[in-house]
């Protein structure tokens, strides 16, 4: 990962106090990656959660022996929110993707937005 790098540490270098230095800024690094990646992550997750009970069918065991009731699935005004929410997934996993691979800077590969 570019920035990463460990600058001029060989072998017995690594205690000395340059060396410590930059394991400490890398560790930091690393310590705010983890952060903002989790943040995303969780957002992801909450959004697919919202799809998920969307689509929860909310009849009794009875009702969906019988056949009878509501059918499962998003009702026909829910269709743009349910659609909203999938283009909010897929935008907060491509950011995990890109965040993960290092290339946050150069947007996203199938044109979406950011």
């Amino acid at each position: 990962m570019k920035g990463w790098e460990i600058s001029g540490v060989q072998g017995n270098d690594l205690n000395s106090e340059e060396a410590r230095r930059d394991i400490g800024r890398a560790n930091a690094r690393l310590r705010h990656f983890r952060g903002i990646a989790a943040i995303v992550i969780n957002d992801a997750f909450k959004i697919w959660e919202s799809i998920w009970e969307s689509m929860q069918d909310s009849r009794t065991w009875e009702q969906i022996l019988d056949g009878s009731g509501d059918p499962p699935g998003p009702q026909a005004q829910s269709r743009a929110v349910l659609l909203e929410r999938l283009h909010l997934l897929g935008i907060q996993i491509d950011y995990a993707r890109r965040l993960c691979e290092g290339a946050v800077e150069e947007g996203p590969r199938n044109g979406g937005e950011v």
